[in-house]
């Protein structure tokens, strides 16, 4: 998205290519925007990076279906789903790229960090 001077940022998020223009404002009455909301997981920018690959798995890709879950223990919005009706559900986990996702950066013993999948 291109950085305009007229826009604010988004609440909560910080750091460059978060802004909040008004041609966005659709994006905060969305139900599943405010059902991730909801999850209270995370911050904004998490929400928002969630949300943005809700919007490609349901729209750019064609899902059949995808619902969001919170993961207290990880602090994580996963994204629960399939492809083709009638498939196995499948486990999208968004993240920023500076993201880590490591046992040990988790605190979770092997067998709780798998469990939360």
């Amino acid at each position: 998205m291109e950085e305009r001077s007229d826009s604010e940022p988004t609440p909560g998020c910080s750091g460059p290519g978060h802004t909040w223009a008004p041609e966005d404002a659709w994006m905060g009455t969305h139900p599943k925007y405010l059902e991730m909301m909801e999850l209270d997981i995370g911050d904004a920018t998490q929400v928002y990076i969630a949300f943005l690959v809700y919007l490609d798995l349901m729209e750019s890709k064609s899902w059949h279906e995808v619902n969001c879950v919170g993961i207290p223990e990880l602090q994580l919005i996963c994204l629960l789903g399939t492809e083709i009706e009638g498939e196995g559900l499948q486990t999208v986990v968004p993240t920023p790229i500076s993201a880590s996702l490591t046992m040990q950066a988790s605190g979770q013993s092997p067998e709780n960090f798998l469990a939360c999948f």
